[in-house]
């Protein structure tokens, strides 16, 4: 597979502000980015991600940044028609690259959507916006 998205749900952590923080991070053929368990807000990044993939695969063209919230680390996503998404990951000045079917991210990032609002249900963060918003897709 050319993408994963990866959550340590055991790291997960509610901060004093509200936000979830925890273990996150995308694997683009083979290689980890920003870098294995990278620490950062997966709830938040996922409904990014989410979004941004539900915008560009609806025609080619269409772009969308996705930012982790924690460094200056970004993944750019570009529809690429019939179903097809380029991915290129930053990282320290070097550019990681793919290009995913649409279905390929959306199932990878579904299965990350469900585990990641079952335990923060579990936890008892369900009022927490974020979770509320992944608990909607």
């Amino acid at each position: 597979m050319d993408f994963q998205l990866f959550c340590d749900l055991e790291s997960l952590d509610l901060a004093r502000s509200g936000s979830i923080w925890g273990n996150v991070w995308i694997d683009i053929s083979g290689c980890p980015f920003p870098e294995s368990n990278w620490n950062d807000m997966p709830v938040a990044f996922l409904m990014e991600f989410l979004d941004s993939v539900s915008f560009v695969r609806q025609a080619e063209g269409r772009r969308r940044r996705v930012r982790f919230f924690d460094g200056p680390f970004w993944v750019d996503l570009v529809g690429q028609g019939d179903g097809v998404v380029k991915i290129s990951a930053n990282a320290h000045g070097a550019e990681r690259r793919t290009t995913v079917s649409a279905h390929e991210i959306a199932e990878a990032l579904e299965a990350v959507r469900i585990d990641l609002v079952r335990v923060c249900l579990e936890r008892g963060w369900g009022e927490q916006m974020d979770v509320r918003r992944l608990q909607a897709q």
